[in-house]
Order: C-alpha cells, then sequence, then structure tokens
C-alpha cells in the first residue's frame, strides 16, 4: 500500500478520514454511523471496509465496526493535515467564512501534492490549529498532543496559545475579530470577580467570566531553572 495520499482514490481518502474522526475515543466506528456521515448504504461501507481491512488500513469486526490502523491513521492524517491548512489559508488570508473555506477545502484536500503543502505550512507560519481549534497533523501524519483548559483557570501573568472557543457563532466570530483566533498567543494582565483582562497581538481584551469560561488555552509551561 502506497505511503502518499495523493495515489488513493478520493473515495479511499474519504473513508480514512471519516473513520479517523469518528473513531477519535478509539471505538471502533458501527458501519450505520459511517454510512450516515459518508451518505452511502451500509452495503456499500461493508465491501469497502473490507477492501481497506485487505489493504492493512483498517480492522473490520463484524457486528461491531471498523477501526483505522497504524497505516490507515498516517495517511487519513496526512489528507487532514492538507484540509486544516487549507482552511487556515481561505480563512486568514482569503477572509473567506469558515463552512465556505471548509467546503473548499474538501476538494482542494485530494490532490495537493505534498511539496504545495510544506510551501504553504511555511507560508502560514506553521499553525498547529486550523480556525475551529483542531489540531494540524505533522508532515508525518502525526497529531501534537495540547493540553487544554478553560482562560477561567489562568491567573495574572500567565501566557498561553489560544485554540478553540465552545460559546454560539456570533461570540466566537466577534472574539475573532478582535483577534482571538486559534493559534494565537495571549497573555493574562488581570483577573477580577466578573470579567478578565488579556492582551493577544499587541491588543487588550476584556472578556466577561461567562465567555472566557467557553475559552480554551493550552497554557505555556515554564521550565524550571537549575538551583
Amino acid at each position: 500500500m502506497t505511503d502518499n495520499p495523493s495515489a488513493l482514490s478520493e473515495n479511499i481518502q474519504m473513508y480514512l478520514v471519516h473513520i479517523l474522526r469518528l473513531g477519535a475515543k478509539g471505538e471502533p466506528v458501527p458501519l450505520s454511523q459511517l454510512a450516515a456521515a459518508l451518505d452511502v448504504s451500509p452495503i456499500s461501507v461493508n465491501q469497502m471496509c473490507r477492501k481497506l481491512q485487505d489493504e492493512g488500513l483498517v480492522t473490520y469486526i463484524p457486528y461491531k465496526g471498523v477501526s483505522i490502523n497504524p497505516a490507515g491513521e498516517r495517511l487519513a492524517a496526512r489528507i487532514l493535515r492538507r484540509h486544516r491548512l487549507w482552511e487556515v489559508f481561505l480563512v486568514e488570508r482569503l477572509q473567506m467564512k469558515w463552512e465556505d473555506a471548509h467546503k473548499t477545502a474538501c476538494r482542494l484536500e485530494h490532490d495537493t501534492p505534498d511539496e504545495v503543502i510544506e510551501r504553504l505550512d511555511a507560508f502560514l507560519n506553521r499553525p498547529r490549529f486550523n480556525p475551529q481549534g483542531e489540531p494540524i497533523p505533522t508532515s508525518a501524519g502525526e497529531f501534537a498532543s495540547a493540553i487544554v483548559s478553560p482562560l477561567t483557570e489562568m491567573k495574572a501573568g500567565q501566557r498561553g496559545c489560544y485554540v478553540r472557543c465552545t460559546a454560539d457563532a456570533a461570540t466566537c466570530d466577534f472574539l475573532a475579530a478582535q483577534g482571538m483566533r486559534p493559534g494565537a498567543s495571549l497573555q493574562v494582565l488581570a483577573v477580577a470577580l466578573d470579567s478578565i483582562l488579556v492582551e493577544v497581538n499587541g491588543r487588550r481584551i476584556a472578556l466577561d467570566r461567562s465567555v472566557a469560561a467557553t475559552l480554551q488555552v493550552e497554557q505555556e509551561q515554564k521550565t524550571e531553572g537549575a538551583h
């Protein structure tokens, strides 16, 4: 089996990506769930999963579902890398709405050569998250681990990387317009009983505590010096 996602049919690429996404908790993905996500018949899903198992990309367990194997996971992750980097480019550089960028990225992810993706990654300053705060896999198809927590758990003076907003779309859009976008560096300047003052890209933003609780942040880890 090839290690180049572009050598796979678009149909196989879509199966691998959906199995990876739906099986994120490590449990087999029921074929009915996979069929619904892909909008295809259960018979077609059954046939494809058996084919992918023969290729060593997935493990299919009758009556339980399908789970992705390491080889399939690496391929799916590299496809997701293409997709999410295109989302960053389309949203950040072309100012497209995320929904439209997502649909366009679904088309671009299948045929973009690796060398173009690596140039795109460098051009975008190697982002770690897409506009939805989802991690962008490495060129080797690996997901960087990120431990996130609500902004409300941070203290004055602490720094971190903003990952995602779990509030409603209007709130997320407003914060994005203020510079609060996935991957942005921030620092907590002050913490009050009902609000938190942060600095993002040189801009100070006062956040209601209820809003701050919906913001997921990867806190900067301090390196202890020698004693």
